[in-house]
C-alpha cells in the first residue's frame, strides 16, 4: 500500500465519509489496506468483511457469513446490522449502470450510515459513478506498488522458498527497481518462477524481467520497451555526444537517487536522417543502465485506444510509474509541430506534454529526436524542458572509419584486410545508416560468390547506392544553417 493510498485513506475517515470507492486491479492489496487499517481503528482482526454477487458476505478467512448475493439486499444488512465494520463490496460499481434500484439503495446507505462509524467500500478497476452519488461517495485510487511494497513481496516469497540468504537487499532492491509499475501479483508470479528456475544471479534476472514488463507494456498499448540497448563503444564518433552521456553516468544511480540532487530531465537529438539520432536514445539507456520504453505517437494520434488526449496522458502516466526509465519519443515534429500550410498538431497534446514537461518526475528522462527542428514551436525547445539539443551531422572522415571498422567486424570481416581510408574516401557525405547498409550490401554480395568479402565489394556497391545528402541537398544545407549557434554539435569536428 502506498504511502499515498494511507494518507487518503485517513482523510476520508476523518472527514466521516460513510461510503468510499477503491478504484484499482489488485483485490489482495486492497484487503490487506482495509485488514490493516480496519485493525489500526477497531482494535481488532475481525473487523473486515467481504462481499461479492457470487458468494454473499464472507470474512478474511474466505467462510461465508451471510450468503446474501443481491446487491440491495446486500446494502440492505448492512444498513441493519449494529455491527461496526468496514465492508468491502466487490465490482459492484460493475452493476450500478443497469440498477437504478441500487443507485438509490446506495444513497439511502449514505444517510443511514452517517455518525455510525462503519464504513462500506465500493471496488473496481474502472470509476463507474453516476453523478447523482458523486457527491456522497469518496474516490481513493489505488497506485501501483511502491519499492517498499515490493521488496517487501520479495522478501516474503524467499522467505517461503527457503533462499532469502540468496538474494539480500542489494538483489531485492534491483528487482524491485526493475519491476516498478508490475502489479504484487505480477512480480510474486515472476519471482517464483525465477527461483524455481534458479536464475537468481542478477545479470540473469534482470533481463528477465524486464522482457516480463516488455509484455506487460503491450496491454498499455501505445508504449513499447525496446530491449536492445546500444554501449558507448559501439557508437562511431559523436564524441560530444558521448562525453555528455558519460559525465551523468553517475547521476541515475539509487545513491544519487535517495540524495535528491537535481536530475538533467531530457534531450533533444535533431540533424540528417539516418546519423544516429534513434540509436541515440539507445546509447543514453545503456550507458546509464536504465530501461527504453518508446512512446509511439502514430498510435496515441490514431484513436485506436481512445481520444488521442486520453492516450497520451495515460502513457505518460504508465512512463510515471514503471520510472526510473528513459522515454524515447522519436519524430516529434509530427505529433507536435506546424507544416507548411500553417496547420498545427494535436494543440491539447502539445500543451499537456509541455506542461508535463515542467511537472514530471525526474526519474523519466526524455530523449526526443526531430528531422526538420524548423517545425517544432519554441516554447518545445527553450531551456528548462530539454537540459541539452544536439546537432547530429554526416560523419566526418574519422567517424567514418570508426562507422566501417564497427559494421565490418559485425559482418565477419578481417579488418586488417579493408582498406580504410579508401573507403572512407568513397562514403563521404554518407550517414551511418547508409554506411551499415552499404557493408551488408557487400556482406551479401560475397555470400553469393562463396567467398569472403573486402573491401572491393564495398566500392562497388557505394558506385550503386545515392546518399540522402545528395537527394535531400537542399534540406541538408537548411538544417545545418538552423543549427549553428543554435545547437551543441554532436561531433568533435563540424566538417565531413
Amino acid at each position: 500500500m502506498t504511502d499515498t493510498t494511507q494518507a487518503r485513506l485517513g482523510k476520508g475517515l476523518l472527514s466521516g465519509y460513510p461510503i468510499f470507492y477503491l478504484q484499482g486491479a489488485e483485490e489482495s492489496r486492497m484487503k490487506e489496506l482495509l485488514a490493516e487499517q480496519a485493525r489500526s481503528h477497531y482494535g481488532n482482526d475481525q473487523s473486515l468483511l467481504l462481499w461479492s454477487v457470487s458468494r454473499g458476505f464472507y470474512n478474511q478467512t474466505g467462510v461465508i457469513t451471510e450468503p446474501i448475493t443481491d446487491p440491495v439486499a446486500a446494502l440492505r444488512h448492512i444498513a441493519d446490522s449494529p455491527r461496526k465494520a468496514f465492508y468491502l463490496m466487490q465490482d459492484l460499481p460493475a452493476l450500478l449502470a443497469d440498477d437504478p434500484r441500487l443507485v438509490r439503495a446506495l444513497r439511502d446507505l449514505y444517510q443511514e450510515l452517517a455518525g455510525r462509524d462503519t464504513y462500506l467500500f465500493l471496488s473496481y478497476p474502472e470509476l463507474i459513478l453516476p453523478e447523482s452519488l458523486k457527491k456522497q461517495i469518496f474516490l481513493i485510487l489505488l497506485g501501483i506498488p511502491t519499492e517498499a511494497e515490493l521488496i517487501r513481496h520479495i522478501g516474503q516469497i524467499a522467505e517461503a522458498s527457503a533462499v532469502a540468504v540468496q538474494l539480500n537487499e542489494e538483489w531485492r532492491y534491483q528487482c524491485a527497481v526493475a519491476m516498478k509499475g508490475m502489479s504484487l501479483d505480477e512480480a510474486g508470479h515472476l519471482i517464483t518462477r525465477l527461483i524455481r528456475e534458479g536464475k537468481t544471479d542478477l545479470n540473469t534476472a534482470l533481463p528477465e524481467i524486464l522482457e516480463e514488463k516488455s509484455y506487460a507494456l503491450l496491454k498499455e498499448g501505445c508504449l513499447q520497451y525496446i530491449n536492445k540497448s546500444v554501449q558507448l563503444d559501439q557508437v562511431g564518433g559523436l564524441e560530444n555526444l558521448k562525453e555528455w552521456v558519460d559525465s551523468r553516468r553517475s547521476l541515475f544511480t539509487r545513491q544519487a537517487f535517495e540524495s535528491g540532487i537535481p536530475l538533467p530531465a531530457g534531450i533533444l537529438f535533431m540533424g540528417v536522417s539516418g546519423c544516429g539520432k534513434s540509436m541515440a536514445a539507445k546509447v543514453i539507456a545503456g550507458a546509464w543502465n536504465l530501461p527504453l520504453v518508446r512512446l509511439d505517437m502514430n498510435l496515441v494520434l490514431s484513436g485506436a485506444y481512445g481520444a488521442p488526449e486520453y492516450a497520451f496522458d495515460h502513457a505518460l502516466r504508465v512512463a510515471e510509474e514503471i520510472a526510473p526509465l528513459v522515454l524515447w519519443i522519436d519524430e516529434m515534429e509530427n505529433s507536435f509541430g506546424y507544416d507548411l500550410h500553417g496547420g498545427g498538431g494535436n494543440n491539447n497534446i502539445f500543451a499537456s506534454f509541455l506542461t508535463w514537461m515542467q511537472e514530471k518526475p525526474p526519474t523519466v528522462f526524455v530523449v526526443a529526436t526531430a528531422n526538420r527542428i524548423e517545425k517544432l514551436p519554441a516554447e518545445v525547445i527553450r531551456k528548462g524542458r530539454f537540459d541539452q539539443l544536439f546537432f547530429l551531422d554526416l560523419p566526418t572522415e574519422d567517424e567514418r572509419k570508426a562507422i566501417l571498422s564497427i559494421h565490418i567486424k559485425a559482418a565477419g570481416g578481417a579488418l586488417d584486410k579493408f582498406n580504410l581510408n579508401l573507403l572512407a574516401a568513397v562514403t563521404k557525405n554518407w550517414s551511418g545508416a547508409e554506411i551499415e547498409q552499404v557493408v551488408k550490401a557487400a556482406r551479401i554480395r560475397a555470400y553469393q560468390d562463396k567467398r569472403e568479402f573486402s573491401d572491393q565489394d564495398v566500392v562497388w556497391n557505394t558506385a550503386r547506392m545515392v546518399p540522402l545528402s545528395r537527394t535531400m541537398e537542399e534540406q541538408i544545407k537548411q538544417l545545418r544553417l538552423w543549427s549553428v549557434n543554435r545547437a551543441t554539435p554532436a561531433s568533435k569536428k563540424a566538417e565531413v
